[in-house]
């Protein structure tokens, strides 16, 4: 149902503005008198209609601003057949067959143009009157003070009452007040001018494409995620939507907010003619908004689906892929990144590719002329992003010496030596040249199951569950295969202690390892139950981190 609702009015957003701005007659435009319209101007061959109204518009405000008598003529021209409407016998415009109405011929529409205009000019005359301002200034000050008295009285009576004033007081003096408001812009020609002003745009076709484009993409943004769903499963496919929610159903707000940020920037362009200056100034932050968040829903998409596939994919292959794939992880985010700011500035006309070249020229004179201190200082940057040791840490040098670091330089690297306890100062970039054996980083985490049973195992049982247990954790990378051990932890025959080694030189890559062997718990468990044995393991597993010996 929310799915036909969606359809629906999209559908009515979508096409109820195209088809009212097709019924409007074309870019017509209004010639206006103190902000009322009077009739409308079509374009001809070499003027638009607004350029044609804006000069009327401009001849009328000028004429209205002086204190004569206006009058006004048709003329007809028999030279050219043409029909115009003078003001105080200078030219005003012309009606040409594109603004006569139905049944009616030129003259005609120029006389009744004529007598709507000097109407208008009349009532202008008329409000501009001080007589006229005066009194209507004293009757919106008499409302003013008394929606202003009447509100005091009843703040008074409730406190006296004990009365409290809801909502319908405050919408019955929120009213009072909008009614000022509309008969204030309605009697003074100056207030009415501006309404008129604020409002008129909004007549526009592309106004109301651009108001029904911002309808949908509130409407369609809200239900993105429910319809990328309903599409992955009409396609019945499994693997696809176990995908959908492990990867995409997590982000399904930031899902949301993309797409509501591209159908919005989409729907900036329909407004770009009418309003060039507010466009320009909103185009390059709806730009960036709309590059932002796909480059955050790229990163977010791309390192679930790694952390929660790539790594029990690469286990197959290589035991030791965990680090690879972090690393690769690294170099997508990056790539992503560039992309990403090369095409916001793509999206606001700066060539970044240029630049980048024309930098790159220096950069190449620069090197030739600094090639051993840029050597350092890019030896430096490799240790700091690479990370093989930090301050603080054990490492052995190729010549077999152990030391400690003590500080990493922009040149150099300060490392003071177990043996002797002098300092060693190593050339950054010979550091990254050459194999160091990181001794703190050689954590290794020992991992205790204990697995109950109901009864006791027999010699068929117990090689089973030792089959079982060693397929099952010999697939996950980190796992040293060569420290697993399976015992009899009492003398009741009924309990195992599995016992097992998680090596890792990273916190994430270790604690990636030991959510893969919950899930190789849970194989394990299927599997003995497929041949009748069932056991119960203790919550929580017992990790003891084993220290590095030096």
């Amino acid at each position: 149902m929310k799915l036909i609702f969606l359809f629906l009015l999209s559908w009515f957003l979508a096409t109820a503005p195209m088809s009212f701005a097709q019924g409007v007659g074309g870019p017509r435009s209004a010639v206006v008198v103190d902000g009322i319209p009077l009739f409308y101007l079509q374009p001809v061959d070499r003027f638009t209609a607004l350029e044609r109204t804006q000069f009327a518009n401009n001849l009328l405000s000028e004429a209205l601003s002086n204190e004569k008598v206006i009058t006004f003529d048709v003329r007809n021209d028999s030279n050219t057949s043409a029909t115009s409407i003078s003001l105080n016998n200078n030219y005003l415009l012309t009606v040409t067959a594109n603004d006569v109405l139905p049944n009616f011929s030129l003259s005609q529409q120029a006389k009744q143009w004529q007598n709507v205009l000097e109407t208008a000019v009349a009532k202008a005359k008329k409000e501009r009157n001080s007589q006229y301002v005066l009194q209507r200034t004293m009757w919106i000050f008499i409302a003013i003070g008394t929606i202003i008295l009447l509100r005091f009285l009843v703040a008074i009576v409730a406190r006296i009452a004990k009365w409290e004033t809801g909502i319908f007081t405050n919408i019955v003096f929120g009213s009072a007040w909008v009614a000022i408001a509309i008969a204030s812009s309605e009697w003074f020609p100056v207030l009415r001018s501006i309404r008129y002003q604020i409002l008129s745009p909004f007549s526009q076709p592309q106004w109301l494409l651009f108001l029904g484009g911002l309808g949908c993409s509130f409407v369609f943004s809200h239900y993105a995620p429910a319809l990328l769903r309903f599409a992955i499963k009409k396609l019945d496919i499994q693997s696809a939507e176990n995908i959908y929610l492990a990867i995409i159903e997590p982000s399904d707000r930031l899902v949301q907010f993309s797409v509501l940020s591209i159908l919005i920037a989409w729907s900036l362009t329909l407004v770009e003619p009418l309003v060039p200056v507010v466009y320009n100034l909103l185009k390059p932050i709806a730009s960036l908004v709309v590059v932002a968040c796909l480059y955050l829903l790229s990163t977010k998409l791309s390192s679930r689906y790694l952390r929660t596939y790539g790594f029990k994919f690469g286990g197959k292959f290589n035991p030791s892929s965990d680090d690879a794939i972090l690393v690769f992880e690294t170099v997508l985010n990056i790539f992503i990144f560039i992309v990403a700011l090369v095409t916001f500035a793509r999206s606001v006309n700066f060539d970044l590719i240029g630049l980048v070249a024309s930098l790159g020229l220096v950069g190449l004179a620069v090197a030739f002329a600094a090639q051993k201190v840029l050597e350092q200082l890019i030896a430096t940057l490799v240790l700091y992003l690479d990370r093989p040791f930090v301050t603080g840490d054990y490492i052995r040098l190729p010549a077999g010496e152990l030391g400690k670091v003590e500080s990493i330089g922009l040149r150099s690297t300060k490392i003071r030596s177990l043996g002797t306890g002098t300092i060693i100062v190593m050339p950054n970039s010979i550091l990254v040249s050459v194999e160091i054996e990181n001794v703190t980083l050689a954590k290794k985490i020992m991992v205790l199951l204990y697995m109950d049973f109901p009864s006791v195992l027999g010699e068929r049982e117990y090689a089973l569950v030792q089959q079982v247990i060693m397929e099952k954790t010999a697939f996950l990378s980190g796992i040293d295969a060569n420290s697993t051990n399976i015992a009899i932890a009492d003398g009741s025959g009924k309990r195992l202690r599995v016992s097992l080694a998680i090596l890792g030189s990273q916190d994430n890559a270790i604690e990636v390892r030991k959510r893969l062997l919950e899930l190789a718990s849970v194989q394990i468990a299927k599997s003995l139950s497929v041949h009748g044995i069932v056991f119960a393991m203790e919550n929580p597993t017992v990790y003891v981190q084993s220290p590095a010996t030096i």
